[in-house]
């Protein structure tokens, strides 16, 4: 199982880097959402125009999200297809199966999102009722990049238990859940994919499929949030902004191409076969 998944993200490494145009497509709009993003939470609601440009950056945000998630979801489900097509992985032809596909991911996605507000609310009222104070995520990873460590403490095993269920629900569960979904509707069109929602789910929680997520998860999002979090202290100004800017494009770069090369190794385990193939293995 192990070589299997190696194979995977090897293959998926390849394709990715192989195909450069679609990748640079992908880092243009990747870089796209992150100013918008910024900009959203750095605009202040005090006047008209930005208030407008608050409201317009809500709004493109999540467009561009599923953009990009579709880019990237349909290269992986091509390379699983083993499609030929001329012009296939092309910038052009993926910003336009992106563009006329982006909406399906949202559908598909809805329920996924109402399920994680149903568990944050729950989780977060169990905590209340049992007087334990609301824990972030960040703060909690926050202390564990800091150098400046507190004294080991007694664990509350309440406390772990709810972030055992915080973490295993929004960065395995549900991430997984959503990959596998957005590989099927993209391949084989939004119908298709809620058909088959019960084996895809089945296989999105196989053993292969959490190996190989976890091991992009170290790539795209522990990796990245350490190096952004871990300081490096210098004398002098100009050398501590050239590191802090080589941090930022790492960081970039990590979370870019490991969630692109997580996202298209887990096409093969679950998309299977193309339907051609799978019709004339029947």
């Amino acid at each position: 199982m192990l070589t299997e998944t190696f194979r995977s993200i090897a293959t998926a490494t390849r394709h990715v880097f192989r195909n450069w145009q679609s990748l640079l497509l992908i880092a243009v709009v990747y870089a796209a959402l992150l100013a918008v993003l910024y900009l959203f939470v750095w605009v202040k609601e005090a006047t008209y125009a930005q208030v407008t440009l608050t409201f317009a950056s809500a709004v493109i945000v999540p467009l561009l999200f599923f953009v990009l998630q579709a880019m990237i979801a349909g290269g992986g489900a091509s390379a699983a297809a083993i499609v030929t097509q001329p012009g296939h992985e092309t910038a052009g032809f993926v910003l336009k199966k992106s563009l006329s596909t982006f909406w399906k991911l949202i559908l598909i996605t809805l329920p996924l999102i109402g399920l994680a507000i149903l568990i944050a609310y729950l989780l977060g009222k169990a905590q209340n009722r049992w007087g334990l104070p609301p824990e972030s995520p960040i703060t909690t990873l926050h202390t564990l990049a800091s150098e400046n460590k507190p004294h080991a403490q007694p664990i509350e095993w309440r406390v772990a238990l709810f972030s055992t269920i915080r973490y295993l629900a929004f960065g395995l569960l549900l991430p997984l859940a959503a990959i596998h979904l957005w590989l099927a509707t993209v391949r084989d069109g939004l119908g298709a994919a809620i058909k088959r929602i019960a084996t895809l789910l089945s296989r999105a929680f196989g053993p292969q499929s959490v190996l190989i997520y976890i091991a992009g998860f170290l790539i795209f999002a522990v990796a990245p949030y350490f190096l952004l979090f871990k300081t490096t202290q210098t004398r002098h100004a100009w050398l501590e902004l050239a590191l802090l800017i080589a941090r930022l494009v790492v960081v970039f770069a990590l979370t870019l191409l490991g969630w692109t090369i997580t996202v298209r190794a887990l096409a093969k385990p679950s998309l299977g076969p193309p339907r051609d193939q799978a019709n004339e293995a029947t």
